[in-house]
């Protein structure tokens, strides 16, 4: 895609940071909203390792591709770059109180009280909850007719996440996941990026709804907690660890802030891994070869290699966070001789990284044999974030995006639906496929032989 070229330049533009597209903020708004993937790689070809984008009504965002800056930015010491309110724009759903907006030792207690429920063994204990929930649900998607499978596979991630939370099957748990499913799809619009829409025709109609919905979340987590603030027994989920952990002065949390953070938390935990198997289903319909691989690899039964390096590479291709949580710089910070003052945001843009030919033999072709080679360089593969904000949940989505990809690939061969891989849209603060990742759905043939021709079979 082409931008266009303009002498105009903002009046905001600090010579201190990096250069900027002589483009209108409103313009560089507009591309980074519509084409991210597009004009991120557009401003790295034209304006290097390093390049700030002036947003409306935003301070200036400093993208860093070089994979030294960016271990600058998520190892720096928490009072000097604060990530919380990087994060900000997500308030609204989250809750002021939920410890992803704080920092330092708030950001802290609240990590690490969740933290224990992500471990890798708490995690393999659910296993067998979350096949059982895969195999019912891709049993249902309809075979050989385009389906939007991105949908469904939030629906799937959600009901395990709840699982986890909850530790139950309860109605009331039920009755939350169609109420965040609800509340969630205000993050296909720009209301939340966008405060000022609020206010206008149409727009102040999809705010007005979210609120209501997030009211409905709010009404029934409260239920959920006074009931078991009120039971005698005890239970390993979630909701217990949070209920038993404490601040730094020692107090429990309050109720508000047991709702934003279980809130966070679910929401999360959910999308991403979702938007992860939307990505993943798009990648491998367009790559017969891999798939093919794959199924191969699924039907001996004797091991996972070729679908962790799959998993692996569809992190890398298409991160569904294009860059780490946005630090906002509290106090001047110099990187690689480039000294950085507020205010403005450090971003990490994993994206370009993964991207960076140096660093990714042809980047842009989906090659999951590079993570049967030697492994990359250290802080060159970053899907889930680092320093203190790496992902707790990791351990959880690998183990989704495998069980989902298993249960499908055993069954089914996934053919595309269209020309090309669907675009990247912004859904909040990550990217998903544009059309909810629409795919043709084919079933296997019977017995060890697999199609290796059916791509051409016209579907569109």
């Amino acid at each position: 895609m082409q931008f266009p070229h303009t002498a105009r330049r903002t009046a905001r533009n600090r010579p201190d940071l990096p250069p900027t597209a002589a483009l209108p903020a409103a313009i560089q708004t507009v591309a980074c909203r519509v084409r991210p993937l597009e004009y991120l790689e557009w401003c790295r070809k034209r304006l290097g390792s390093r390049f700030t984008v002036y947003p409306v009504d935003m301070v200036p965002l400093v993208f860093l591709t070089d994979p030294q800056d960016i271990r600058a930015v998520v190892t720096a010491p928490p009072d000097v770059l604060h990530a919380g309110e990087g994060a900000n724009v997500t308030a609204p759903l989250f809750g002021e109180d939920s410890f992803i907006l704080r920092d330092e030792d708030d950001y802290l207690s609240g990590r690490t009280a969740i933290t224990p429920a992500f471990h890798r063994r708490v995690v393999d204990e659910h296993a067998e909850m979350i096949k059982d929930l895969a195999d019912r649900e891709v049993s249902s998607w309809p075979l050989d007719i385009p389906v939007p499978v991105h949908p469904r596979l939030r629906v799937l991630a959600l009901t395990a996440m709840l699982r986890m939370v909850f530790d139950q099957e309860d109605p009331t748990v039920d009755l939350l996941r169609d109420a965040l499913l609800a509340m969630l799809s205000v993050t296909a619009s720009l209301v939340l990026q966008e405060p000022r829409l609020n206010r206008l025709p149409g727009w102040r109609a999809t705010w007005k709804r979210f609120i209501q919905d997030r009211d409905e979340v709010d009404r029934l987590i409260a239920s959920l907690i006074a009931r078991r603030r009120a039971s005698t027994g005890t239970r390993r989920d979630m909701l217990e660890m949070l209920l038993a952990a404490r601040r730094p002065d020692g107090s429990s949390m309050s109720d508000k802030e047991l709702r934003d953070n279980l809130v966070s938390v679910i929401t999360a935990g959910h999308e991403t891994t979702a938007s992860s198997l939307a990505w993943a289903f798009q990648l491998i319909a367009h790559n017969p070869t891999p798939q093919d691989r794959l199924i191969d690899e699924i039907d001996r039964g004797n091991s996972d290699e070729y679908l962790t390096a799959t998993v692996s590479e569809v992190l890398r291709h298409r991160p569904v966070f294009l860059f780490t949580v946005p630090r906002a710089i509290a106090q001047p910070f110099e990187i690689n001789g480039w000294a950085y003052h507020p205010p403005a945001h450090l971003l990490g843009c994993t994206y370009l990284m993964h991207h960076d030919p140096a660093l990714f033999e042809d980047p842009h072709e989906f090659r999951p044999e590079r993570f049967l080679e030697p492994p990359t360089a250290k802080w060159t593969w970053l899907p889930w974030g680092g320093g203190q904000k790496t992902c707790p949940g990791r351990h959880l989505a690998v183990l989704e995006m495998h069980t989902v990809l298993r249960a499908t690939l055993s069954k089914r061969c996934i053919l595309p639906a269209g020309r090309a891989i669907e675009r990247a849209q912004w859904r909040s603060v990550i990217v998903t496929p544009h059309a909810g990742s629409r795919v043709v759905l084919r079933r296997l043939r019977a017995g060890n032989g697999r199609p290796r021709s059916w791509l051409s079979s016209p579907l569109f």
